[in-house]
């Protein structure tokens, strides 16, 4: 059932990303540095405002939202969410303004304010349908509700920037029509009910008992994986965040994107199984899910390592070419130790609700990677920073596994990490012997080198496995 919800999320989880991926590296032809850096704050915290406003409900509806034959559950569950949702709309432009002060200083302080708002509300709107839809199995409404702010905030923003002005306001208005017509057009796949009723006063409990914790927990996640953009912008300057976070924020989406592949699939299928008190087959489940994201995490950061500063160099513009070059491959291996913990083991202790020790990790991820961020910034500038982030993480994803193994009795999939290891070091040295040279021709033959490398390196250690699965479709 994993690897057919996964394939069924599939190609949504691929043109996403490519698309924030893809706007990340056009941007860079018409915003300066400082805009630039201002447009990534915008979106990073819009995360922490989608989490205060929207995101502990968005949790519970995930986890528990009724099924369609629950007729009475359903129409109550919905009935509360209006109202949640019409409050989270509210709060958002509510909360832009305070938002809008912490940005580089620019005239138009208003119209900054009202884009940042828009963008925070119509964000938040399609991250909670596309959860809801998720929990729902809805596939179509969810590839809408997830391409709607990258492809079409890409497009409208690629015409808004070149017609209009190149400014992080505008890209951000873009941004916004771009969401908001996604929220429309998805909401007919979602099954609303649109009379205003009072909230079920006992759901909206068992919401915040669940979905409160998860928002500290969450709160704590965006302090990892986002301090350093403001460490960087406080210890240095707003130029060197956007010189910086080019290359910091392709690598991490890299790694996030390859991590995505499987996860969303994986945490509704594991929910279930708990959920049925079939619990070894949820530990499994997850023993399955942590062996496919790190395999395709291992290959990700391989090619990023070596094929980074080519890639910047065919694609970013000038100004940020030299420093995207530099960063691109650490920002990878950062984010795939990052992702490797969030999505496996914490993921576990979070379905089994031991939400305190999601918390020490998350304290002690910070504590690392802050300090190893300001000492790598201030020695060895930003290559140092995000080695710092790298340290960090590494060591919050030892003592997640060695955790999750002491605490719930999840044992890593360490087998698996030693062949994937293997072809990953088979996939580097292709790479490695690839005749050297540049241009396009020479990075996309690099990359497919390597990448038979990795195929044929895993097909010969998983060749049990594949002769396995080969029998069974035989017998079928």
């Amino acid at each position: 059932m994993l690897v057919r919800h996964t394939l069924c999320y599939l190609p949504t989880q691929l043109l996403s990303p490519l698309a924030q991926l893809a706007s990340m590296v056009l941007w860079t032809h018409w915003l300066a540095p400082e805009a630039m850096g201002a447009f990534t704050l915008v979106t990073v915290m819009q995360e922490m405002a989608y989490l205060a406003c929207l995101g502990w409900f968005s949790t519970y509806a995930l986890r528990y939202l009724p099924p369609d034959n629950d007729t009475t559950a359903r129409q109550r569950y919905l009935a509360t969410e209006n109202t949640v949702v019409l409050a989270c709309v509210a709060l958002s432009l509510v909360l832009a303004w305070p938002a809008t002060w912490t940005l580089p200083a620019s005239g138009h302080r208003g119209l900054t304010a009202l884009a940042v708002g828009l963008f925070f509300a119509t964000r938040a709107l399609n991250a909670h349908y596309a959860e809801r839809a998720r929990a729902q199995a809805g596939f179509g409404t969810y590839a809408i509700l997830q391409l709607a702010g990258p492809v079409g905030g890409l497009l409208l923003g690629w015409v808004a920037l070149e017609r209009i002005a190149p400014t992080a306001d505008v890209l951000l208005f873009s941004y916004a029509l771009a969401q908001a017509v996604g929220t429309v057009l998805a909401l007919p796949g979602l099954g609303m009910r649109w009379r205003l009723k009072a909230p079920d006063t006992a759901m909206l409990k068992a919401a915040l008992a669940f979905g409160g914790p998860v928002l500290g927990l969450s709160a704590l996640g965006w302090v990892a994986e986002n301090h350093v953009r403001y460490l960087v912008q406080w210890q240095d300057s707003a130029t060197a965040l956007g010189l910086m976070i080019v290359g910091w924020s392709l690598g991490r989406r890299c790694a996030s994107v390859a991590a995505m592949l499987v996860t969303t699939a994986a945490f509704p299928l594991a929910s279930r199984l708990l959920n049925e008190g079939r619990q070894a087959e949820a530990l499994r489940q997850l023993q399955v899910n942590a062996a496919l994201m790190l395999a395709v995490l291992a290959a990700a950061t391989v090619a990023m390592q070596f094929a980074g500063p080519e890639l910047a160099a065919l694609t970013v513009s000038p100004a940020y070419r030299e420093v995207t070059g530099q960063l691109l491959g650490l920002s990878v291996l950062s984010g795939m130790l990052r992702n490797l913990h969030v999505h496996a083991t914490d993921q576990l202790m979070l379905l089994q609700r031991r939400m305190g020790l999601i918390a020490r990790i998350s304290v002690i991820e910070i504590l690392a990677c802050g300090l190893g961020s300001a000492v790598g910034l201030w020695g060895w500038q930003l290559h140092g920073a995000v080695v710092g982030q790298a340290i960090g993480s590494a060591l919050a994803l030892g003592l997640s596994v060695w955790w999750a193994r002491q605490q719930l009795g999840f044992v890593w999939p360490w087998a698996d990490t030693l062949r994937i290891a293997a072809a990953s070091s088979l996939m580097a040295l292709a790479m490695t012997l690839y005749p050297s040279g540049e241009g396009l021709v020479h990075l996309v033959g690099s990359l497919l080198c390597g990448g038979l490398a990795y195929v044929l390196g895993c097909a010969m250690l998983y060749r049990d496995v594949l002769q396995h699965h080969w029998r069974i479709m035989r017998a079928a």
